[in-house]
């Protein structure tokens, strides 16, 4: 795991469309000092009050994540989320004009490009983390998260859905290229027949087929197919990374998920960060490069890389 503490380099603007509002959405990234960690501000909403980036903070886990209340909250953060875990940074602001952030290719690869392309600086300050101690485990009813000790940190996922995409499976080990190349590019996903319902509801106004995948019983809708045969799965894996970001710092243990989802991800990490004794803290304590901060600021109109998409396809 990420030893010591981050930010990036430069602040980046970036806009795209909200996947449940379907609005355009302005997002400005912003570096932070050590030990700051990573907090939410609707931009748009007078005297609203920045949101720590923290399970205590959730308010909502219906098919997104939302940190904070009413006007004042921030939906989709679990793709964003996610990349600052995998890249390691853990000292950002983010302001969003709007309800939710971006969906972009309905991944969390142009997170990652958007963040390698102003670059990282590393701290000199270590980053606490934490590792299990003893088991833990929350199931409802045949979905089920649970982690045991480990010196590394892993996730064993299952889904299993009626229809084309049946049972899947998937071990993830962390490493950051691991991260980046086989976790990020997987897309947000859904079946046809859910479609209609959630619109409905007011969810998925600004999904299609350009940010999502969608499966029917005949197979996937997408004309370019999947990234991954088992592209479902993997992207399972990229929203539990981003819940479980919500710890605030990384935690090294066997992670094993079945059919679980926003709300079980959440209950699971707040019963556990509650529950005395499952966590012992870690601090590395080796040093590390110091980089200066930059001031600059840059804006990015995000359009995936080719380069990103065939690394993708590929594995």
């Amino acid at each position: 795991m990420h030893c010591h503490q981050k930010t990036i380099k430069q602040k980046i603007k970036v806009s795209g469309k909200g996947l449940h509002t379907g609005e355009k959405i302005d997002v400005v990234l912003s570096p932070m000092p050590v030990d700051s960690g990573l907090w939410f501000l609707r931009a748009d909403q007078p005297d609203a009050q920045p949101v720590l980036a923290a399970t205590e903070n959730v308010s909502d886990t219906r098919l997104a994540t939302t940190l904070g209340r009413g006007r004042n909250s921030v939906g989709t953060i679990e793709h964003l989320l996610a990349v600052l875990g995998g890249l390691g940074v853990n000292n950002l602001k983010v302001e969003v004009c709007g309800p939710e952030t971006p969906i972009f290719d309905g991944s969390a690869l142009p997170w990652v490009e958007l963040l390698q392309n102003v670059g990282l600086q590393t701290f000199n300050s270590p980053r606490p983390c934490r590792r299990v101690r003893r088991p833990f485990e929350i199931i409802d009813g045949d979905a089920f998260v649970r982690v045991e000790p480990a010196s590394t940190f892993s996730v064993d996922f299952t889904i299993d859905f009626p229809g084309f995409l049946k049972v899947q499976n998937r071990v993830f080990t962390f490493s950051e290229q691991a991260f980046v190349s086989e976790i990020a590019p997987a897309r947000t996903f859904c079946l046809l027949s859910d479609v209609e319902k959630m619109q409905r509801n007011g969810k998925a106004l600004g999904g299609g087929l350009d940010n999502a995948v969608v499966v029917s019983d005949q197979g996937v809708l997408n004309p370019e197919g999947l990234r991954f045969p088992d592209e479902c799965v993997r992207h399972k894996i990229l929203d539990f990374l981003g819940d479980l970001a919500l710890a605030q710092t990384p935690i090294l243990g066997r992670f094993t998920a079945c059919k679980a989802g926003h709300a079980l991800n959440q209950r699971f990490l707040a019963e556990m960060l509650a529950a005395p004794d499952y966590l012992e803290p870690l601090t590395p304590a080796a040093p590390a490069r110091r980089s200066e901060r930059v001031d600059r600021e840059e804006t990015f109109d995000y359009r995936p890389s080719l380069s990103a998409l065939k690394q993708a396809w590929a594995h």
